[in-house]
């Protein structure tokens, strides 16, 4: 046990090593009762504080244990928050069907939803991505993506006990979509925006859904906490809602680096780099409702 760890035993060899260090435990008091001076009290002492540190001592921090776990607890909780995951999901394609119907029907308001110089910049058939990178190497774009969506999503889960702020970032963030889409469709540049977006943008999009998810999971358990008190709510639900965005943090990585080095990449086929992004995004969403089923829910 000491050297290999407890992980290696068979379940009736941890219980011979319980048992065995009750034994040696007892075989210390009689000695120290009936034999004080003598060797053996140094010799069982010695065994039981070995065998107590082997049974009783903390698990070792392992990194890779830590990883495992948090793939098959992000999973559960995504299932056990179906439906604010349905929420969070309703009000982003809310938005993103509204911000393409207003934008096809009166352009203006895409500069309330967009800015009027992304507006322009979109007229004069360019795009957001292919000026950015020819400004700022991929590495230093890659850090400064991931802080901008990390940003948002943490901002999205810590004002979710208010409901409202998180509902409207979704929405907003899927008017903009719709809208981008719009317009880029009416100035001939989704054959160039869509390979662009599409590699970092259905995974980063599926992150800023779980922060969402779990602003109205913080939510849900203060407004509805059932027979607990709020504060009890409040806490269940808060803590649903840290594995949910500690599960929107590798996608926004993963996010972060695509769009720095694979999305601006127009010498790659267009349809390489759609498959690619939808290919991650099947991945994530084949593990984020398949994972962890190996274990009993409750």
């Amino acid at each position: 046990a000491r050297g290999a760890g407890l992980s290696t035993l068979r379940p009736d060899e941890l219980r011979e090593l319980g048992l065995l260090h009750r034994r040696a435990a007892a075989d210390l008091a009689a000695a120290r009762t009936f034999h004080g001076g003598s060797k053996v009290v140094a010799y069982l002492n010695d065994l039981a504080l070995r065998s107590h540190n082997a049974v009783y001592r903390a698990p070792r921090r392992d990194l890779v244990r830590a990883v495992r776990r948090l793939g098959r607890s992000v999973p559960r909780a995504v299932r056990q928050s179906r439906g604010a995951l349905a929420a969070a999901i309703g009000l982003f394609l809310t938005g993103t069907l509204l911000g393409a119907l207003v934008t096809a029907l009166d352009e203006s308001a895409a500069r309330l939803v967009l800015g009027s110089g992304f507006v322009e910049q979109i007229r004069n058939g360019r795009y957001l991505g292919r000026d950015m990178f020819a400004v700022l190497p991929a590495s230093v774009m890659s850090a400064g993506l991931f802080t901008n969506n990390m940003t948002v999503a943490l901002t999205t889960f810590a004002l979710g006990v208010t409901g409202v702020v998180p509902a409207w970032i979704l929405f907003l963030n899927g008017l903009m979509l719709g809208s981008v889409f719009t317009l880029c469709g009416r100035y001939d540049l989704l054959h160039r925006f869509v390979p662009f977006v599409v590699p970092h943008g259905v995974i980063e999009i599926s992150a800023i859904l779980l922060a969402g998810a779990a602003a109205f999971s913080t939510f849900d358990g203060w407004l509805a906490p059932g027979d607990r008190t709020r504060v009890d709510g409040l806490r269940d639900g808060t803590r649903r809602g840290l594995v949910l965005c500690a599960g929107a943090f590798p996608p926004l990585v993963v996010a972060g680096l695509v769009e720095s080095f694979v999305s601006p990449l127009e010498g790659l086929a267009p349809a390489l780099r759609i498959l690619f992004g939808i290919a991650l995004g099947v991945a994530l969403w084949t593990w984020l409702l398949a994972g962890g089923r190996r274990e009993t829910e409750t």
